[in-house]
């Protein structure tokens, strides 16, 4: 009763189906993903959303917002690309020689100064 139902040749042809299926584009982008070359190009050309609306309209007959194209552009085109990693806001350990021999008149970023209450000069009351 160990007999296998599927074949290994069938398990190996549907690994493979599995490994190479890409889903397809939700439905809203489906007129957008037809002509995802032309958006491709004129964002690298810096055209604005609502340039590339207008374009598509015009053209294609393509009847969709700038705020559409832009959420395409984010979610099926940027998704591709490799991100750059984002620089730290904290400030490196080390500092400019300059800086370190001056004397400090503030404290350093991030940290908290001790302060004293304020005293209304009595002249402006």
């Amino acid at each position: 009763m160990n007999e296998s139902i599927i074949s290994a040749e069938a398990k190996a042809r549907l690994t493979e189906a599995v490994k190479n299926y890409i889903p397809p584009p939700p439905e809203k982008y489906r007129a957008l993903e037809e002509v995802k070359d032309c958006i491709v190009e004129l964002r690298d050309k810096k055209a604005s959303y609502q340039t590339i609306r207008t374009i598509l309209h015009d053209n294609a007959g393509i009847e969709v917002s700038h705020q559409t194209i832009a959420r395409y552009c984010r979610e099926m085109l940027e998704s591709s690309k490799t991100k750059k990693p984002r620089r730290s806001k904290t400030p490196t350990a080390e500092q400019p020689t300059s800086a370190q021999t001056e004397p400090q008149s503030r404290p350093p970023i991030g940290h908290s100064r001790p302060r004293s209450p304020r005293i209304a000069d009595s002249k402006n009351l």
